[in-house]
């Protein structure tokens, strides 16, 4: 058994770290150690050559190295710009949904007044071709309207 192992039994067994972790730790080294018991050195090195290969497999084996303070300094300041950026970002990309959803409605809203130039179109249709005066302020408006709003329709 491993000396971490070791000191935490100790622990535990004196009643100093009372801790359900320790406590499963326990369980887990010895059942481990029941199963390894009924096995051979042989059958002991097969099964650590299939793990290595599993880790190699798994593409899982990874160096570790220990970090200094400064090295920590950075990754954090790296983690919190990072953040930042993301939160930026996040609101940068709120506004324009914002903006979409105005253009949206905006543009339903165009479409609408064009239904009704159409309806007004139909319903006085006579009275344009006549050209009646009565009705020149209103076939001036509409035909104001279809000039500039027309152009933003059609994109």
């Amino acid at each position: 058994m491993s000396e971490f192992l070791e000191n935490l039994k100790k622990a535990a067994d004196n009643g100093e770290f009372n801790s359900d972790a320790a406590k499963k730790i326990l369980e887990i080294n010895e059942l481990a150690d029941k199963k390894l018991g009924a096995g051979t050195p042989a059958d002991l090195e097969k099964i650590q050559e299939s793990l290595d290969k599993r880790v190699e497999a798994d593409g899982q084996i990874k160096e570790r190295k220990a970090v200094s303070e400064e090295e920590v300094v950075e990754l954090n300041s790296q983690y919190e710009k990072k953040m930042a950026d993301i939160k930026k970002q996040d609101a940068i990309n709120g506004q324009v949904a914002m903006l979409i959803e105005v253009e949206d409605m905006v543009k339903l809203t165009i479409e609408d007044m064009f239904g009704l130039v159409d309806e007004l179109e139909s319903r006085f249709e006579k009275e344009f071709e006549a050209e009646d005066p009565m009705f020149g302020e209103l076939s001036q408006k509409i035909e104001q309207i279809k000039s500039i709003y027309k152009p933003i329709i059609n994109k």
